[in-house]
């Protein structure tokens, strides 16, 4: 567990590792930030924060190294909406800390807070000026039936998703207030993403 942060037990740390990278031009959860593959970033700071997590994937032998509990999507090629239902229906935990395997520089502090919050809400969202942020968020079992709904109707995108539950949105002025910038939600969809993380963040990892 991080120093000074607590978290409650009733949260699974969730890494979504799928997608086929066709921007990247390769796995780019296995591309490498400071030596470190990307997706160890990502785990590394879930270990510090949870005593149980998840990762979901399609391609369990391809992250075996990680030695994480793996689950594949129980809806087929409906994007990242069934890696947070296959997450939820298999946890054990009432609640997730979702994030996508590309966001090598998520913040324990953001974390703690998004999953603290009282209330009762189905997901806790980053909501940002530019839009939400779906895959660093907390959700509820509760959003099962929704997500089920969606997923057997063919209606996979998140955000038509997120309109549908009682969401708890984490504005950006409270993001600021606890991170400082926004750069904890840079993902990397292409190599120059990677170059400009390594720019920015030169002392990490």
């Amino acid at each position: 567990m991080s120093a000074g942060i607590t978290i409650s037990t009733e949260t699974t740390g969730v890494i979504l590792a799928g997608g086929a990278s066709t921007r990247f031009g390769s796995n780019k959860a296995l591309a490498l930030l400071h030596g470190t593959h990307i997706i160890k970033h990502v785990a590394s700071t879930l270990e510090n924060l949870f005593p149980q997590h998840l990762l979901v994937t399609n391609s369990p032998d391809t992250y075996r190294f990680l030695g994480w509990p793996m689950i594949g999507d129980l809806h087929a090629d409906s994007g990242p909406l069934a890696g947070i239902h296959a997450a939820l229906h298999t946890m054990a935990t009432p609640q997730a800390f979702i994030v996508g395997c590309d966001m090598p520089i998520i913040d324990s502090r953001l974390i703690a807070y998004l999953c603290n919050l009282a209330g009762n809400w189905d997901a806790a969202v980053p909501w940002l000026a530019a839009g939400p942020e779906p895959l660093y968020a907390v959700y509820r079992k509760s959003c099962l039936p929704v997500i089920d709904r969606q997923l057997r109707d063919k209606m996979g995108k998140i955000r038509l998703t997120l309109e549908q539950l009682n969401l708890h949105k984490v504005t950006e002025q409270e993001v600021l207030a606890i991170t400082g910038d926004l750069t904890t939600f840079h993902n990397i969809n292409r190599m120059g993403d990677l170059q400009l993380l390594m720019e920015k963040e030169p002392g990490r990892g």
